[in-house]
């Protein structure tokens, strides 16, 4: 199978989700062939922001900042409208933090790890006064984009409303002034180039909701082998295996890795994830038994004790799941 390049495929991909962001759940077979396959190297602990997956409902939109202002109303006793300087003005915390798109398949590229500074949300909703009733938290976009979470969610603590990215303004690209940043859910949530929070009373559908994808968009155990490359031919009987593997706020407990097909499996190094919410990056050194052709599998076990399923599923309506398998031959 033809594998493009990581600019050819971004474009391709960039262009396909321009055209009509994520597809009806009855066409991921399109995001299958284009998301699946990535260059084979090492995956770094953050991900530069020029390397960072790009999604959008559709061209980014060019922001004015003198002109830009976010506004919190609905069920709330004081609206709050802030320009770009006094949002700044509130106390901000850092946090790393992993986001996945649904549209990702099993090993795709449309994962990445970045430092976001910003807002808490909690802090803005309490001090809007947010009603008893209060029970969707909608997100609006400059693009016309929108999507939701519960009002329980909003209020854990980890929600950020992003103005900083890797230690620099938010790019444009990834959603500059602000973007929300939700933790442990697939990167429809974290809605870009923020410009109203609306609470309400009721279930609210979003711009893929409406469309069919999932409402809670919770993300799904994944892992993925990085080195070797799938169909590559590797020198010596000592090969190093490397990847990452993610669950979202649920962590990882353990990675295996498989060199025969998934017949037998053995435990991976982790390395320490930088934060609850990062990816987890893992390596083995594979003492191989002779010259040949070998079948790689890896699963992770989530920190639940749940282990990757292997079932294949689509990432339509609400993520891909199955394990990632790669052939080798060792020389």
């Amino acid at each position: 199978m033809l594998r493009p390049s990581r600019r050819t495929f971004l474009k391709i991909a960039g262009s396909v989700l321009l055209a009509s962001a994520l597809p009806a759940p009855g066409r991921a077979g399109v995001l299958d062939r284009l998301f699946g396959h990535h260059e084979p190297k090492a995956t770094l602990p953050i991900t530069p922001n020029d390397e960072f997956y790009v999604t959008s409902y559709r061209s980014p939109p060019t922001i004015r900042i003198n002109d830009w202002s976010l506004s919190i109303k609905g069920l709330v006793e004081r609206p709050i409208t802030l320009d770009y300087a006094q949002l700044l003005a509130k106390p901000a915390v850092s946090q790393i933090v992993t986001l996945e798109c649904v549209g990702n398949t099993v090993a795709g590229e449309f994962i990445s790890t970045a430092a976001w500074e910003g807002v808490p949300l909690k802090s803005l909703l309490e001090e809007a006064g947010a009603r008893a009733n209060a029970y969707d938290v909608v997100f609006r976009a400059a693009d016309g984009f929108s999507d939701s979470i519960r009002f329980d969610r909003a209020m854990a603590g980890d929600v950020l409303l992003a103005h900083r990215m890797n230690g620099v303004p938010l790019p444009q690209g990834h959603g500059f002034p602000v973007r929300v940043i939700v933790p442990g859910h697939y990167g429809m949530k974290s809605v870009q180039w923020l410009t109203e929070i609306d609470i309400l009373d009721r279930d609210y559908k979003g711009y893929y909701q409406q469309k069919g994808w999932t409402e809670e968009a919770i993300v799904k155990t994944m892992s993925r082998i990085d080195l070797p490359g799938h169909g590559t031919t590797v020198r010596g009987l000592h090969q190093r295996i490397q990847g990452l593997a993610f669950a979202g706020t649920r962590g990882i407990r353990l990675v295996e890795i498989s060199v025969d097909g998934g017949a037998q499996w053995m435990a991976t190094t982790l390395e320490p994830p930088l934060a609850p919410s990062a990816w987890v990056l893992w390596s083995y050194t594979w003492v191989v038994p002779a010259p040949g052709r070998y079948t790689l599998v890896v699963r992770a076990t989530d920190g639940s004790g749940k282990i990757q399923t292997s079932i294949e599923q689509d990432p339509a309506p609400d993520g891909a799941t199955g394990h990632h398998e790669i052939s080798v031959t060792v020389a």
